[in-house]
């Protein structure tokens, strides 16, 4: 259910991209900087005519109905990063998908009004997914034992085929229907999947209707004690973790890799389409295959190294962490911005050579969370996640102003990719000379014992146990009173109360 909701997520999030294509029949600027002006005439015609098929909003307008789902993410994320785990993520997750469902089927008739009402379904679709992303994480701290999270890492994929399914559903819609149908597509599966996630998921496993007994006790055994997020924040050292300056290179690196994958999600269509001349349907499967690529390239990792951790055998590398910024970030910044050297435009088999490798970083940032605090890694992730989210804001309204300046050329659009690659290059950088990926000596601050004992109030009959020495048979070997499978090397006494 949380892989599908990721998947959903990603589905609202990126239809945008390639329906406002055919939405607003955005078109090159000619030579004096105008838009052609049929294109102009007709959309006044069809709007005099309430049948909106054609709308004309400029490339600003559009940069900023881009802009407003990051928006709504942005101030949503760490509210309900406290929130969620207060009221319950079941209900948190439901509502809020059903809510950004029901949004995603209105947006044709907001469209059909005006721009603004467009604008603030985004921001409120945005918000929504703010609230379910960080619920659906606090979900997994209930049912999820530390021993077998890296299984669970599985249902992050939701994201990446996610991405790669919502321009292929894309496509086929302006294939085969208009632009108004995919959007009750995507809005009609996020709002089946929030039933079913109400009726099927809850927050915990104690409150399963249909959970056997031995599953409950082996849940218990090996998560232990669940504290509230409310209480670990509030012990969460910031000053400590704000002059750390491994955490600011962790910020970078995730901030540079949101920037290169945002800016082909939401850019790829338009490009292809409008820049280089492809056909909507062929430019929107061509965003796609890059993260098809990125889907299998990351799998063929993960298990790899999984593997690697887990055969004692191997030769263990220093630092083998850094290595994979080498693959995920500088190779694929090298590959698009050395394109300014030459007189070469970045195009469908560079870009998607880049975004492949950028698998090799696929949950990165989550794992270098634990490695560097075990102890606060939720709440550093979610600063991590709120940065890199802002890259959304930036790309979508910074790449909007240069194309209001400048034409739409190849020219133009060859600087914007290069830029692209560059944030990513720069960004792999600073995590190879400043990055660390061993536990950071502020992990153990913070913790205060009051507090812990405060949560457990009930005083156990073990807790008055004493150490003493062990009697030993003549022969050297400990003397068992339970029977030979007993050997314990410590006998243990209770004092009397």
């Amino acid at each position: 259910m949380i892989y599908l909701g990721y998947f959903l997520i990603y589905n609202v999030r990126y239809n945008l991209s390639v329906h406002v294509v055919d939405l607003v029949k955005l078109t090159k600027r000619e030579e004096d900087g105008v838009y052609n002006q049929s294109t102009v005439l007709r959309s006044q015609a069809t709007k005099s005519a309430h049948v909106v098929e054609v709308l004309y909003w400029g490339d600003m307008k559009v940069a900023k109905l881009f802009s407003a789902y990051h928006i709504g993410y942005f101030i949503c994320f760490p509210i309900f990063h406290n929130w969620g785990d207060r009221i319950g993520p079941t209900w948190v997750v439901g509502i809020a998908g059903m809510t950004s469902g029901i949004l995603s089927c209105l947006t044709p008739a907001a469209a059909y009004c005006s721009f603004w009402s467009v604008f603030i379904l985004r921001i409120v679709m945005g918000f929504c997914a703010g609230a379910m992303q960080p619920s659906m994480v606090q979900v997994l701290r209930d049912w999820v034992p530390p021993i077998e999270r890296n299984h669970f890492m599985w249902a992050y994929c939701g994201i990446t085929t996610g991405t790669f399914c919502t321009f292929l559903i894309c496509a086929g819609v302006h294939y085969y229907s208009h632009w108004p149908v995919g959007f009750y597509i995507t809005g009609g599966m996020q709002l089946s999947w929030s039933a079913l996630w109400v009726i099927i998921v809850t927050d915990c496993p104690q409150k399963h209707p249909y959970i056997s007994k031995d599953e409950l006790m082996y849940l218990k055994n090996t998560i232990g004690t669940i504290f509230p997020i409310k209480l670990a924040n509030a012990h969460t050292p910031w000053k400590s973790i704000i002059r750390s300056v491994p955490f600011w290179a962790l910020c970078m690196l995730n901030f540079g890799y949101a920037w290169f994958i945002i800016a082909l999600c939401l850019h790829g269509p338009f490009y292809y389409s409008i820049v280089v001349g492809y056909g909507i349907c062929h430019a929107a499967a061509l965003t796609a295959l890059p993260f098809i690529l990125r889907f299998i390239l990351g799998t063929i990792v993960i298990q790899t190294y999984h593997r690697y951790k887990l055969n004692t055998d191997v030769v263990r590398i220093k630092n083998i962490r850094k290595y994979f910024v080498i693959f995920s970030h500088v190779i694929p910044g090298i590959l698009i911005s050395i394109c300014w050297l030459l007189p070469v435009v970045p195009g469908p088999i560079l870009l998607s050579t880049a975004i492949a490798l950028t698998a090799v970083g696929m949950e990165m940032t989550l794992d270098l969370c634990y490695e560097l605090t075990p102890m606060f890694v939720n709440s550093v992730n979610t600063v991590i996640k709120i940065i890199g989210n802002a890259a959304g804001i930036i790309v979508s309204l910074g790449v909007g102003d240069i194309s209001c300046k400048y034409k739409n050329s190849l020219s133009t659009w060859k600087h914007i990719w290069c830029f692209h690659a560059l944030v990513l290059l720069l960004s792999g950088v600073v995590f190879i000379l400043w990055g660390e990926t061993n536990v950071q000596p502020w992990n153990t601050l913070g913790i205060r014992r009051p507090v812990l004992q405060r949560l457990n109030p009930k005083v156990s009959i073990m807790s008055n146990i004493i150490e003493v020495d062990e009697e030993e048979s003549a022969n050297g070997e400990p003397i068992s009173e339970v029977g030979e499978l007993a050997q314990p090397k410590v006998k243990y006494k209770i004092s009397q109360i």
